[in-house]
């Protein structure tokens, strides 16, 4: 029985130690980290040389005078300049026009469920177990019976989407005919778009106008380069005047 008490007691100060661990680990800070799925497409036909462009919402409803459009609009206008396109004064100088879309998902709950052992005040505990000095079963110590838990987190699915149209045939046609898109999503437990869209910018930078073939995995967080440029002194680009195609 001696045995018995320092193997609970044992248990007993390990798992102190872990919890003091544990709690020890969790008040450590941690960058902010997003993982991004990416998918670029390109048409066959070139990009013009001249890539000056102006951004345009693509969302229904949305213009040009939207706060939340005019922010996301920075951050697109900056990835683009480091790609080398240039910011055009007005749709007629351009000869690229992008339409920015973004949005979250509907919260979308999943469901887990997994083992915890059962201890009492002595560590970890089995409810019964055979005895050399009797025929019959006692109480005693060591890993043994599990019960079940089961937990449930919410994630959303953030995304943007930018098109690059050709100029001409969006005034004179009024048609988006895309020489180029880049899709970009996150799903994750923020919804808070302001939060993940310049993260999902940056992932996307080096895709811009190319072609992935598939959707790719990109991992990003708060100490990229790239995400703390963007995230700089916030200066908001100035609204143009809405243009109708012609």
């Amino acid at each position: 029985m001696q045995n018995s008490k320092l193997t609970g007691l044992s248990y007993r100060v390990l798992v102190l130690l872990m919890t003091a661990l544990l709690a020890a680990c969790s008040t450590s800070p941690r960058p902010m980290q997003f993982r991004t799925e990416i998918d670029s497409l390109a048409a066959v036909t070139a990009t013009p040389s001249n890539t000056r462009f102006v951004v345009l919402p693509g969302n229904a409803g949305a213009n040009e005078q939207d706060l939340q459009f005019i922010e996301f609009k920075t951050y697109i206008e900056k990835v683009l300049t480091n790609r080398g396109y240039s910011k055009a004064s007005s749709i007629q100088d351009s000869n690229l026009v992008m339409f920015l879309s973004y949005g979250v998902g509907a919260p979308e709950v999943h469901q887990y469920s997994y083992d915890v052992p059962m201890w009492n005040d002595m560590g970890y505990y089995y409810p019964y177990r055979m005895s050399r000095f009797y025929n019959g079963y006692y109480p005693g110590f060591g890993m043994g019976g599990y019960s079940q838990r089961t937990e449930s987190y919410t994630t959303f699915r953030r995304y943007l989407v930018l098109e690059a149209c050709d100029k001409d045939a969006y005034l004179q046609q009024q048609q988006r005919k895309q020489l180029w898109k880049t899709s970009v999503q996150s799903n994750g437990a923020s919804n808070d778009l302001r939060l993940v869209f310049p993260y999902m910018a940056a992932a996307m930078q080096a895709y811009l106008g190319s072609n992935t073939g598939h959707m790719i995995t990109v991992d990003i967080d708060e100490s990229d380069p790239l995400a703390r440029s963007l995230l700089g002194p916030y200066q908001p680009s100035t609204p143009q005047t809405p243009q109708q195609p012609r």
